[in-house]
């Protein structure tokens, strides 16, 4: 080796010192010196590419890293070299952090070709077998990340991480005691990690074993007693057993864990005081639905005050029917002068509603618009039997969790075949497509492109006599409205259904069919599809068209 090159490896290896001890600006300007005394020091670029994953920067670190693939990339032909065996094994890695970078940026697909690439040059790489993982169970392929998990697991079990996202996929494909019983085993091996002891607590809280389940967070946080998401999923198993205050109290960590949530407002926070005529802002926080759920303590607060409403700019026509005297802005609009705010989901313990028996059940609490709702009438009202709404899909941004309480609207073919029924679809974004090619194409009346927002969705639920759907907030929305609403409720329940009934203290006019499994679809569509042969069948239901019909002619009477 030159001089020249010792020196330069040398120069590399204190980079790699400052790197580990984690002084990365130290770090990143050691490898920007080597790389402009020798701009092809691939090595150097590649850790730039490791440092700007470390940093959040996955574009940065998918381009130093391909800069780095690119100079060892033999050239195309016949007479190409080639990769030697020291170079292949150094490239595994890169191709590994290019993975972990197309990860990073959404692309599963293309991660997963860079780990093929990887175990291509490093047959036995660890590392390439764990972001293979990853990216199968981006990809909603559990089973197979399993099996990359384990291949991983056989190859080096000391991975950070690997346990917890070994149990994550078994978690994923509905092997929840599988996943509780790895869980338990490295927590026997590392009674000290608290993500392991989180994790494990998360699968015991969907098998529904609650008291195992706060009794392991509770541990967690005597160990960790800042970690906000500790204590923000303990407030989950609370909620999911009734005990509300205690939830509500708990669920308040969720503003240092997450303080993005409060959308930038800064005014003191209420806690209940007397407001004097001072102006109160409510903020919309988290999704659409749970702002359904909980605008309907908006008209508990004391009226002593000028109430502004800050949501989503869909919801801004649909909240106006809360009540007179509250002001609904979307939020990012000019608001008025402000003294105090407060989230919206924090009003039940601001308001002390502190049990189930304490839920304002006020049903109606939000109203569609009259004029809309005759326009709706006149149009469905040409459809035979009972006419029932259709969602079968949530918002995909949270994909693991949307895949659990999604149903692929090709199981619901069964519902089609019910008589005296016309299915109508409230599914809007992209899983509305899958109603193009599917055998269910024909048999539901789709009208959504005039959805608007969420005051137009509600002037057509109005015009249904059901609404059959997954937990969306499309099925807040027709509880608020007063409307019969059954809930396909996944095994794994959101807090707010809680535990062992098939009703709702949120909603009295919605009724629960759970998935008696983990995955179960088939179960809980065939029990609806039996429910709504009978509701079809009843002899008032025959005279919904007639209902209809007077319906529409009293609203008109009323515009």
């Amino acid at each position: 080796m030159s001089k020249r090159k010792h020196q330069i490896e040398a120069f590399f290896r204190q980079g790699q010192q400052l790197h580990a001890a984690g002084r990365l600006g130290e770090a990143e300007q050691v490898y920007h010196q080597l790389l402009t005394a020798a701009p092809d020091h691939a090595d150097s670029l590649h850790m730039l590419g490791v440092l700007a994953l470390q940093t959040g920067r996955p574009h940065a670190a998918l381009q130093w890293v391909d800069r780095a693939i690119a100079l060892h990339s033999p050239a195309a032909g016949p007479g190409a070299k080639s990769v030697v065996q020291p170079v292949a094994q150094s490239m595994a890695m890169y191709h590994v952090h290019r993975a972990h970078a197309l990860l990073a940026l959404g692309r599963p697909g293309d991660a997963l070709a860079a780990c093929e690439r990887a175990l291509q040059l490093r047959r036995n790489c660890a590392e390439a077998s764990f972001a293979m993982g990853h990216a199968l169970s981006d990809l909603g392929q559990p089973e197979q990340a399993i099996a990359a998990y384990q291949v991983a697991h056989r190859q080096n079990p000391r991975l950070p991480d690997l346990d917890n996202s070994l149990a994550l996929a078994l978690r994923e494909a509905n092997r929840l005691d599988e996943a509780v019983a790895h869980l338990n085993a490295v927590v026997r091996r590392q009674p000290g990690d608290t993500q392991t002891r989180n994790n494990l607590a998360g699968v015991l809280r969907e098998l529904g074993r609650l008291d195992a389940a706060e009794a392991m967070y509770r541990a967690a946080i005597r160990q960790s007693p800042d970690d906000a998401l500790l204590h923000e999923n303990l407030a989950i198993v609370l909620l999911l057993a009734g005990r509300l205050a205690e939830g509500w109290a708990e669920s308040e960590w969720r503003w240092r864990g997450r303080p993005a949530l409060a959308m930038g407002f800064t005014q003191p926070r209420w806690e209940g005081e007397p407001l004097n005529g001072r102006t109160l802002l409510v903020h919309a926080e988290q999704g659409i639905g749970s702002n359904i759920q909980f605008c309907r303590y908006v008209a508990l607060i004391p009226q002593a005050a000028r109430i502004v409403l800050a949501v989503q700019r869909p919801l801004v026509r649909l909240m106006g029917s809360i009540g007179p005297g509250i002001e609904v802005v979307a939020i990012g609009d000019p608001l008025p002068p402000i003294d105090l705010r407060c989230p919206m989901l924090s009003l039940p313990r601001v308001l002390r509603t502190d049990a189930v028996a304490d839920i304002p059940v006020d049903i109606p609490y939000l109203h569609a618009d009259p004029v809309a709702v005759a326009r709706w009438l006149r149009r469905t009202q040409v459809l035979p039997g009972l006419r029932v709404g259709l969602v079968w899909a949530g918002n995909p941004e949270d994909v693991r969790m949307d895949r659990r309480r999604s149903v692929p609207l090709a199981r619901l073919a069964p519902l089609a075949e019910v008589p005296a029924v016309s299915l109508v679809s409230l599914q809007v974004g992209d899983a509305a497509g899958q109603l193009v090619g599917s055998p269910l194409a024909g048999a539901v009346h789709d009208w959504t492109a005039g959805l608007s927002d969420f005051a137009e969705t509600a002037a057509l639920i109005e015009a249904l006599d059901l609404v059959i759907g997954v937990d969306t907030a499309v099925v807040h929305l027709a509880g608020a409205l007063g409307k019969p609403v059954w809930l396909l409720n996944r095994f794994d329940t959101c807090w707010r259904w809680l535990l062992g009934r098939d009703d709702s203290p949120w909603y009295p006019t919605l009724r629960q069919f759970r998935q008696p499994g983990a995955g179960d679809w088939p179960g809980v569509v065939e029990r609806v599809r039996v429910a709504l042969t009978a509701e079809a069948a009843r002899p008032d239901a025959q005279g919904a068209e007639r209902a209809g019909d007077m319906r529409c002619d009293a609203v008109a009477e009323r515009c």
